[in-house]
């Protein structure tokens, strides 16, 4: 463990002092104390505040008086070890001369207001209802992306995740369903609603929702994706994943339409009794067996999604361990 010497502490102590002093309002300024000292970098109460003030405005809202007490120390002090996290992440990156431009960062939002359709004012309100300033955002997202690069340099090229692995998790996850072996019809869907209360408000235009969408899948474009996009139905949010139905459990109306789709195939639009859908079938019982054991290989389709999954999981694990042994190494001393 690395020891900070007691004059080290005292000089940073001492030059922060000094620095307050020189503030129009000194004795305002020194109210603001440290709460910790990590290395050689301090956090500041105000710090600490400014972070955690959404989260505890919340607090304020939603837990009853007589217990926001003890739930905002918690919070304080999970807000404080976050900060410490952060500390530690933003020296290792500085050792290793990992950076972020305001250019970077100005590039990320056009970014994300662009994927998520979303204008500036727009962007501005959401903020404003989060309970951030923009400046407190841009640094929220600097962290971020900081911590994002420091990941891919120091954990990311560790983390293998091997086809095994990707179709035992199907298997379990995805293939197995209700019945005797855990077999069924995997199916994926896109859906298209009509009625007063739905943005379609025919069948008409629902039934051309339906159809546009089927040239585009028809053209190549990847079912998951186009559900997340177009979809009216509520698994749209999973990428038009439904789970895997026995063929007792199909609906009337899919029965037939499944039974006569191999596995990857895509339906023709199907009429339903409040609106349009077309269906995906990614995996079946194997033939000539009646519900029998499922196919165990992951389709290409959903092993894309397994494997973000699994990585992302592996990742945070090795994180994890990685910011615990950087704990470990530091000099930490809170006083919240």
């Amino acid at each position: 463990m690395r020891v900070l010497s007691l004059s080290s502490i005292r000089l940073t102590l001492l030059t922060l002092l000094l620095c307050l002093a020189l503030q129009p309002d000194a004795r305002a300024e020194v109210a603001d104390r440290i709460v910790a000292v990590v290395n050689d970098d301090i956090i500041t109460l105000s710090e600490l505040n400014e972070e955690g003030a959404p989260y505890f405005q919340a607090l304020i809202k939603q837990v009853p008086t007589e217990q926001q007490q003890a739930e905002m120390q918690k919070l304080r002090q999970e807000v404080l070890s976050h900060l410490v996290d952060q500390r530690l992440i933003e020296q290792q990156a500085a050792k290793l001369e990992i950076q972020v431009s305001e250019a970077d960062i100005d590039q990320t939002i056009e970014t994300i207001l662009t994927d998520n359709h979303v204008s500036r004012e727009q962007y501005k309100q959401d903020l404003a209802g989060k309970g951030l300033t923009e400046p407190q955002y841009r640094e929220q997202l600097k962290r971020q992306m900081l911590q994002s690069r420091l990941v891919s340099h120091e954990i990311r090229s560790k983390v293998v995740i091997t086809d095994e692995r990707i179709n035992q998790y199907y298997q379990e996850n995805y293939a197995a369903g209700p019945g005797p072996d855990g077999a069924g019809y995997h199916l994926l869907q896109i859906g298209f609603l009509f009625g007063d209360e739905y943005k379609l408000k025919t069948a008409a235009e629902a039934r051309q929702a339906a159809t546009e969408a089927k040239k585009q899948l028809d053209g190549g474009k990847a079912f998951t994706e186009l559900a997340k996009e177009v979809s009216d139905l509520p698994s749209k949010e999973d990428g038009g994943d439904i789970g895997v139905f026995q063929k007792s459990e199909l609906a009337p109306f899919m029965k037939d339409v499944v039974l006569s789709l191999k596995a990857g195939e895509v339906s023709d639009i199907i009429e339903t009794p409040t609106g349009y859908q077309i269906l995906k079938l990614v995996s079946a019982p194997d033939e000539g067996k009646d519900e029998g054991k499922a196919k165990v290989a992951a389709p290409p389709e959903i092993k894309k999604e397994i494997e973000a999954k699994l990585y992302k999981e592996e990742g945070e694990k090795l994180f994890n361990k990685w910011i615990s042994e950087l704990r470990a190494k530091a000099f930490i001393q809170e006083n919240l």
